[in-house]
């Protein structure tokens, strides 16, 4: 067994460390005084804006930015507009009038007043099941955009073509509303 140092006991309290520890340091309990602005001290602010105060906002009634003042257009298309039922479908399809398209085919028919109600058909051969899902969402979102422009009552079904799985989305409305004109004509006809 070894002797403790000289001067020293593993168990004295007068040994005092030679050298003071790194991480001590006398900290003020004082805070600095805040700064107008704390997070860019004014010798980094940008020098070309100048610093400027601006005024309470304006009270009343004021002009709308960026909403149009046109009346309110619905942006559903919920389960109500839809073709849901074979039924529906097969009478559209036995007393509707046809139009065909380059990528859609079409088929009207006068209903119910006050519903424009619309049935969707992509077949197999149009692709996979992703782009069928695409097609539909397409054509759905088509015939929201120009509810407007079909007459009340009316049922469509668009039977989608395997040529419309290549087109743009562009390509596929203009088929879509030059198909509806003709087919809103022929039905008036009738």
């Amino acid at each position: 067994m070894t002797a403790p140092l000289r001067g020293h006991s593993l168990t004295s309290p007068g040994a005092k460390p030679r050298m003071p520890a790194l991480y001590e340091e006398d900290v003020s309990t004082q805070y600095p005084a805040p700064q107008a602005h704390a997070r860019f001290p004014r010798a980094d602010a940008d020098a070309v804006r100048a610093r400027r105060a601006f005024g309470a906002p304006p009270q009343g009634a004021q002009k709308t930015l960026g909403v149009s003042p046109g009346p309110a257009v619905s942006e559903t298309f919920s389960r109500d507009d839809r073709l849901r039922k074979r039924r529906e479908f097969e009478e559209c399809y036995a007393s509707g009038v046809r139009v065909s398209g380059r990528h859609l085919q079409l088929f009207l028919l006068p209903g119910d007043a006050g519903s424009r109600r619309l049935g969707v058909s992509v077949g197999k051969r149009s692709g996979g099941a992703v782009t069928r899902n695409l097609l539909r969402r397409r054509v759905r979102e088509i015939f929201r955009r120009n509810r407007p422009g079909l007459p009340e009552g009316f049922r469509v079904v668009v039977n989608v073509k395997p040529s419309a799985a290549s087109t743009s989305f562009a390509e596929l409305a203009r088929d879509y509303l030059s198909a509806l004109r003709r087919g809103l004509s022929r039905a008036r006809g009738r």
